[in-house]
């Protein structure tokens, strides 16, 4: 090793060590625009309100976790999850809406929410080119239960404080388009045929 690579080792190493703790610190902090909510979240007894549909969204592993995931029905901003976090949504209207989540990219799924109806989506963080990328995956309420674990995941809502952003007529476009081009190709599956929890 030449002496110029072993002083450009030393400055990178030193760099990263310098880093460490603000990422730490990042990883450590709650989502953006999101608060804690200091009661577990069981989701096996989730509701919708009347006549409404209900959608619970985790992360069940800390993979990522730094990483925000800003999640979006059609545009409308509903929710972020960081580290091993999870939302609900109890006020869905009725209809097929497209469920959009925004990291270094955009990752689509459809459903077709019914009155008195939860739903449940995983998302999964993967390798991107800078941050970590999501997929999205709807599953039963206790595959989603067992993915979680024991130590649950934690719970946030809304700050109604710090607002955020609806997806622009650009992102959403893209993000429709691109699903149902992904649908004539086979893809996507999993959502076509996803049918959700019907409630009592």
């Amino acid at each position: 090793m030449t002496s110029t690579h072993s002083i450009l080792l030393g400055r990178n190493l030193k760099r990263l060590l310098l880093l460490l703790p603000l990422m730490m610190m990042l990883a450590a902090c709650g989502p953006s625009h999101m608060v804690k909510k200091e009661e577990p979240l069981d989701i096996m007894t989730v509701k919708p309100k009347t006549g409404k549909a209900a959608l619970v969204i985790a992360r069940t592993t800390s993979f990522g976790g730094a990483v925000n995931f800003f999640t979006h029905l059609d545009k409308k901003f509903i929710g972020v999850t960081k580290g091993k976090g999870c939302f609900i949504k109890t006020d869905i209207e009725p209809g097929l809406q497209y469920l959009i989540t925004r990291t270094e990219s955009l990752e689509t799924g459809k459903i077709q929410f019914e009155p008195d109806t939860v739903y449940y989506v995983q998302q999964t963080p993967r390798m991107g080119w800078w941050v970590a990328r999501v997929t999205l995956t709807p599953v039963t309420a206790e595959h989603l239960a067992s993915e979680i674990g024991n130590d649950g995941c934690t719970f946030y809502e809304l700050d109604p404080t710090d607002p955020y952003e609806d997806l622009s007529d650009h992102e959403y476009k893209e993000a429709v388009t691109d699903y149902e081009r992904e649908i004539t190709e086979g893809y996507h599956k999993e959502f076509t045929e996803y049918k959700g929890r019907k409630v009592q």
